[in-house]
């Protein structure tokens, strides 16, 4: 595969079909006739393809390209540092030789935070030969770097041809494991900031690692990029570097060179794989006992009370979400994941959902979700929102949503799904998966529940191994009527192909609308399975009563709120009113399942309008 970026088109026409004929990056350079140009570019489509040596290249049509600033490139091997720095970093344990071999400079440099030009400690960010940025320190520790700069590793030329890496939290700790005699090190620049340009530029260099040796703080911040490496490079290739004498890496250097040595040479596993003994997790099992359970994920708005008092979500875990047809299963996931979303900052969430093609369609729908209002003008009501509304809704979800789609309309396989899904925890930081619906990806038997078993283990040992969770839509097979001709609500047990649906997820929920109540907005979300306590085991088989906004595709179960969700407005509580879904029908549905159905059937709603839209 050509990477793209290398591929150079500059001075070159297109033909009326768009294509542009260049230098294979791959093989121009080892052929006879150097300058004969056998690559074929079409510049519309983005697909390239070498003639000669059969490479092909695809544009990321995700990403547009970043022009970047560079500094001055002028560089020398400098031997007169000060002795004033020299005896600054001396003070560190860390040598002149060091510095030299690390291209330290010193060098006036305006610090907006002391509003004047002072001397600066320079650490010179390489990528190959070329400068790429400067960060600046000042002897009062204020730091700066280049505006516009590419973003990479500091240290990123130290691991070339390496399969080990070590990773910490910043040039300091870079200078001291070089001084240590562990070259093979890289330090992010900011630390778990802006972690996605410097990935995706340093891709390449860290596809070759095949073991990282996470070397971070032990700190807040430390522990936060911790998490954040280790998502995005897979826990079952990390190791992790304790420091005994100090909080990281260079204080355990001024200890003494042999105590950094002797951390380092001692990485401690990470549990992915394997067999334990207590004595392994010994400390969790103390910190379950002392700190009770991990604090579940959930909505916090007061929306959710009901719902998080009956289900919530851990990562590493599975939930499948069925319902009858146009019961509003994707609607929900989508609103209670944006929910997940605006309340914990760390979230992240990847979509593959066929069924919203085009994306600008599904971005309509989500948008509306967002903001709060319709996207395009409606003949029952002019609440559409505006333009500057709709920018807005780019800029917040352009880091926290990501969608996924092939190229050329190809159903994706699974492994397909795996591999995106791998590079999208790498490159982006994606922690919540969702796949809309199960049918939409390509199986080589679909009525095999052999298959099907290995698929949902395969699933589930992925959200364990990089600590994500994957929501799996899946419908039921044809249900029948109850005596009164309404839909039965589905289980698990009769998702479409394998009872495995039920005993391999670690959760699941229904998602089911009462098309015969007068409100047609009126839904049910039943949980269907839980796997621990503190997520709503204990709530299995008990439902929720909410209510489907139609203008902007939200769910509530107190407030219609119409504000968008990045906004926190003070919200005004609604006068309850009684609910329109009749007790009996209630426990007619719980019945169905052999479940009790909760003691509080209410729900507190606001009088709208009812509008006949389908779901």
């Amino acid at each position: 595969m050509i990477d793209w970026n290398k591929i150079d088109t500059s001075g070159s026409k297109p033909k009326a079909n768009g294509e542009v004929q260049t230098l294979c990056p791959s093989c121009s350079h080892t052929r006879k006739k150097k300058t004969d140009k056998c690559l074929s570019v079409n510049v519309e489509t983005g697909v390239a393809k070498c003639w000669n040596c059969g490479d092909i290249s695809v544009r990321d049509k995700k990403r547009n390209k970043i022009s970047y600033d560079l500094p001055p490139q002028k560089w020398a091997n400098h031997t007169n540092i000060s002795d004033k720095v020299v005896s600054f970093f001396k003070g560190r344990g860390i040598s002149q030789k060091t510095l030299i071999d690390c291209k330290i400079t010193e060098e006036k440099f305006y610090q907006p935070r002391l509003g004047k030009e002072v001397n600066n400690i320079v650490f010179n960010y390489f990528y190959g030969v070329t400068l790429l940025n400067k960060k600046f320190r000042s002897s009062t520790k204020d730091f700066a770097q280049c505006k516009n700069a590419k973003k990479v590793f500091y240290g990123i030329n130290d691991i070339e041809g390496e399969k080990e890496c070590f990773i910490v939290e910043g040039e300091m700790d870079k200078l001291a494991l070089y001084e240590a005699g562990f070259k093979n090190c890289i330090s992010v620049p900011n630390g778990a900031n802006d972690l996605n340009d410097v990935f995706e530029n340093c891709e390449n260099e860290l596809k070759s690692i095949e073991k990282y040796y996470i070397a971070v703080d032990n700190d807040e911040a430390g522990q936060k990029l911790e998490n954040a490496l280790i998502t995005r490079l897979g826990k079952y290739k990390c190791s992790k570097i304790e420091f005994v004498k100090g909080k990281d890496a260079n204080d355990e250097l001024m200890s003494s060179v042999f105590d950094l040595q002797d951390c380092l040479n001692n990485p401690i596993d990470y549990p992915v794989e394997g067999t334990f003994t207590a004595q392994d997790v010994a400390e969790d099992i103390y910190d379950l006992y002392d700190n009770g359970d991990s604090e579940t994920l959930k909505p916090k708005g007061s929306n959710w009370n009901n719902f998080n008092d009956m289900f919530s979500i851990l990562m590493g875990q599975l939930t499948v979400v069925t319902g009858v047809p146009s019961s509003g299963k994707s609607n929900f996931i989508e609103w209670y994941i944006l929910s997940l979303i605006k309340d914990n900052k760390h979230l992240k969430a990847s979509y593959y959902s066929p069924e919203h093609f085009p994306l600008k369609k599904h971005h309509e729908i989500m948008c509306e979700k967002v903001v709060g209002k319709r996207f395009l003008p409606s003949k029952y009501d002019d609440s559409r929102m505006s333009r500057a509304s709709v920018g807005e809704y780019i800029k917040w979800s352009s880091d926290k949503i990501y969608l996924t789609m092939p190229d050329g309309g190809i159903t994706p396989s699974w492994s397909w799904i795996f591999e995106r899904w791998k590079e999208q925890c790498f490159k982006y930081g994606c922690n919540i998966f969702v796949v809309d619906a199960f049918n939409k990806v390509k199986m080589d038997n679909r009525e095999s529940t052999a298959q099907i078993s290995d698929l949902l283990s395969d699933i589930t040992m992925f959200c364990q191994t990089h600590n994500v969770h994957v929501f799996l839509i899946a419908h039921p097979r044809k249900m029948g009527k109850d005596e009164s001709g309404n839909d039965i609500m589905p289980d698990l047990y009769d998702v479409k192909g394998s009872g495995d649906f039920r005993d391999q997820a670690h959760n699941g929920l229904c998602v089911h609308r009462l098309y015969d109540t007068d409100d047609k907005r009126d839904v049910l979300i039943k949980n269907l399975k839980a796997k621990f306590k503190n997520q709503g085991s204990g709530n299995i088989g008990n439902t929720v009563s909410v209510k489907f906004n139609i203008k902007n595709g939200r769910y509530f179960e107190k407030f219609e709120d119409n504000d968008p969700i990045w906004d926190k407005p003070t919200q005004k509580e609604i006068e309850p009113i009684e609910s329109d879904i009749e007790p009996s029908r209630l426990n007619a549905l719980s019945r169905q399942s052999g479940y009790a159905v909760q003691d509080d059937n209410s729900f507190e709603t606001s009088d709208g309008k009812t509008f006949e839209y389908p779901f």
